[in-house]
C-alpha cells in the first residue's frame, strides 16, 4: 500500500493503471494494487467452461477521462473503490456494485436503483458519456 495525492491518483487512472483505493488519511489517498473485481458467486465448473483468451487493446482516451472524473468525485467524497482496465472497457467497483464503461454506454450492476450510494455522485457524468443501463441484481 502507498499514500498518494488525489491528483496523483487521477494521473495514474489516466495512464491506465489498475488500482484500489482502500482509505484516506488527511489529504492523502491510500492505494494498493487491485486483486480483481468480484461480480458474484460462481462455481468452479461454471468458470471452467469459459474460454480463456488473451484480451487485446486497451481503454479509449474517452473512457480513461470518464474514469478519472469518476475517481475525482469518489475521492473527494472519500469513498473506497477499485478501477480495472480491460480491452476497450473500464470496470469500477464502488459501494455494493460495479460500473462497466464501454464505448458509448455504461452498464451498472449490483445496485437496486440509480439513487443507491455512491451513484448520485456520478450519475450526471455517466449520462453525459452515453446510455446508462441498470442491470438487475443476480438472485
Amino acid at each position: 500500500m502507498e499514500s498518494i495525492s488525489l491528483q496523483e491518483l487521477i494521473s495514474r487512472i489516466i495512464s491506465g493503471v489498475n488500482l484500489e483505493v482502500v482509505g484516506y488519511e488527511g489529504e492523502a489517498v491510500i492505494v494498493s494494487k487491485v486483486r480483481g473485481i468480484v461480480k458474484g458467486e460462481f462455481s468452479r465448473e461454471e468458470l471452467g467452461e469459459i474460454a480463456k483468451r488473451r484480451p487485446r487493446g486497451r481503454a479509449t482516451k474517452r473512457q480513461l477521462m470518464l474514469a478519472a472524473e469518476i475517481a475525482r468525485r469518489l475521492g473527494e467524497a472519500r469513498k473506497p473503490f477499485k478501477v480495472v482496465f480491460g480491452p476497450r472497457e473500464v470496470t469500477i467497483r464502488a459501494g455494493a456494485g460495479f460500473l462497466r464503461i464501454y464505448e458509448g454506454e455504461v452498464r451498472v450492476a449490483g445496485f437496486r436503483s440509480l439513487e443507491e450510494d455512491p451513484l448520485p455522485l456520478i450519475i450526471d457524468l455517466l449520462r453525459q458519456y452515453g446510455e446508462v443501463r441498470l442491470l438487475r441484481p443476480l438472485k
